[in-house]
């Protein structure tokens, strides 16, 4: 069984190591090992229950368009998945509990239990790997410590966490001002709402039930993008175009184009 769980897994660290990169189509090969998603082991991420969390929209001009200063990856599944994972590396590994320098160092990064206590993390071979609890909620911590105001591009199990559709590069994420700290804790659904993220089985993940694709369950991916201060501020006309920040106001909101529930 071990073995069979870490043939599996090895789709986390190979082929679905970056979550905002489009994948390749599939070969014969791999078509033959495609494992259903009601039989494969580990976690991905549900959608999980309403809550209460408001942005806006903000101009922000990248350095580069789709070429990222920046990436991350985090992989996180159950102990036995991560146990298995750590296994097949080979060597040693380390405690990397709490916000961990991240994306070329330009933001520390962490996830976090819904009662606000750090998930236990491992570093190995330049990975780090989460153990999760199946039904626990989670929320992803970034704090900028630099003087640069930065867009985070994000994505749980290969889906963005703004419109809960493949990830890409060209999508747009949460701005994150100079010292400031953000948590991010689901599928966004509107201006003043997300879905939690809670682990859970491949068969329940939100990759499964929304777009019965698994490929990218158990990846956290993260794109760092700086900001073109010389670049002159647009009025940005369609809602793809904005950026978004946290705020405490609560607008009005306008509805865009946000994630949906896996039965809409």
């Amino acid at each position: 069984m071990k073995l069979f769980r870490t043939a599996v897994l090895l789709a986390f660290i190979v082929p679905a190591g970056c979550a905002t990169r489009t994948q390749q189509p599939a070969t014969p090969t791999s078509e033959r090992n495609f494992v259903p998603a009601q039989e494969r082991l580990g976690l991905g991420t549900s959608w999980g229950e309403q809550r209460e969390s408001w942005v806006e929209p903000v101009a922000f001009t990248r350095t580069a368009a789709t070429r990222p200063n920046g990436e991350a990856r985090i992989f996180y599944n159950d102990r036995e998945g991560v146990d298995a994972m750590l296994d097949f590396l080979g060597g040693a590994s380390k405690r990397c509990d709490g916000l961990q320098p991240s994306a070329g160092d330009r933001l520390r990064v962490g996830i976090r239990k819904g009662n606000g206590t750090w998930i236990e993390c491992h570093e190995l071979r330049r990975r780090r790997f989460a153990v999760g609890d199946s039904g626990e909620r989670y929320e992803i911590t970034l704090k900028n410590d630099s003087r640069r105001t930065v867009e985070a591009v994000m994505s749980v199990d290969g889906l963005d966490v703004m419109d809960g559709k493949p990830a890409s590069l060209k999508k747009r994420g949460y701005v994150i001002a100079p010292f400031q700290t953000i948590s991010v804790d689901g599928f966004r659904t509107s201006e003043a709402t997300v879905a939690a993220f809670r682990f859970g089985s491949m068969f329940d993940s939100y990759g499964r039930r929304r777009h019965g694709n698994t490929t990218n369950a158990g990846v956290i991916g993260i794109a760092v993008f700086e900001e073109n201060r010389r670049a002159a501020p647009s009025d940005f006309p369609i809602p793809e175009d904005h950026a978004w920040r946290f705020t405490g106001a609560r607008l009005a909101p306008k509805r865009p184009n946000f994630a949906t529930p896996p039965e809409a």
